[in-house]
């Protein structure tokens, strides 16, 4: 059912790196000061995730997302290239224009996914949204939370954890 082969997985990486590319037109690069805060944002949503997609599954609320890709979307995708979006959007753009992003690339990628693997493939959101249109929307409505969590994550996280930059 699911098509994972070494020329996809090279071609979902390819292109990650083309959005990744996009996303650092905002934000070139992670400064050193920030660097502390990009491994704490990336590890915190990535390694839960990863693990959250399976037990989804296991609920009969997400798709089986084989562990390659499971692996390539929340540790690649979430990990690395979302740290770099939320850590150039986060102090110059709105809330609103934030979710827009991420639900928006969130989407894209999906869909990428979906094409690629045959993954993201469930008929319907929650058992309420019917069609599987409904199930790649809403996971994407879902990811486009990522900013509102992580700016409030990263506030209570800097009490604990010196050198995080929580805005």
């Amino acid at each position: 059912m699911y098509d994972v082969t070494p020329l996809r997985v090279l071609a979902i990486l390819v292109f990650y790196a083309a959005l990744l590319t996009i996303i650092r037109v905002i934000k070139p690069s992670i400064e050193p000061e920030e660097r502390r805060t990009a491994i704490a944002i990336g590890l915190a949503w990535a390694a839960p995730v990863f693990v959250a997609n399976y037990l989804l599954y296991r609920a009969d609320l997400m798709s089986f997302l084989p562990w390659v890709t499971n692996f390539l979307h929340t540790f690649v995708w979430i990990g690395v290239c979302l740290t770099f979006l939320y850590l150039g959007v986060r102090t110059r753009q709105s809330m609103p224009t934030q979710i827009i992003l991420f639900t928006t690339f969130s989407l894209i990628v999906k869909y990428a996914e979906q094409i690629l693997f045959g993954t993201w493939d469930l008929d319907n959101f929650f058992h309420v949204f019917h069609g599987n249109g409904a199930y790649v929307m809403g996971w994407s409505l879902a990811d486009g939370t990522y900013p509102i969590i992580t700016l409030f994550g990263l506030r209570l996280a800097a009490r604990w954890i010196p050198g995080l930059l929580p805005t």
